[in-house]
C-alpha cells in the first residue's frame, strides 16, 4: 500500500484497493478516529484520503498505514 500524492496537497490516493461494502465501512470508521484526517473517499479501484489543512502528512502517515496494515 503506497500514498501517492495528488495535485491537491491535502488530498492522497491508494489504487488497486477493491474492498466490499463492509470492509469500505469498517476502513472508514478507523480512518476518521485518526485526529487531522478530514474525509475518505472511495472510487472504483482508488481511495482518496483527505487532511485537515493544518495537519502534514508526515503526522499522519504512519497511523494510516498501520490502519491498512490490518486489513
Amino acid at each position: 500500500m503506497e500514498l501517492l500524492d495528488t495535485p491537491n496537497p491535502n488530498a492522497k490516493k491508494i489504487l488497486g484497493m477493491e474492498l466490499e461494502q463492509s470492509k469500505q465501512n469498517a476502513l472508514s470508521q478507523n480512518l476518521e478516529k485518526i485526529d487531522g484526517l478530514a474525509s475518505v473517499f472511495f472510487g472504483p479501484g482508488f481511495i482518496t484520503i483527505i487532511k485537515d489543512e493544518n495537519m502534514s502528512w508526515e503526522s499522519l502517515n504512519q497511523d494510516i498505514i498501520d490502519i491498512f496494515d490490518k486489513i
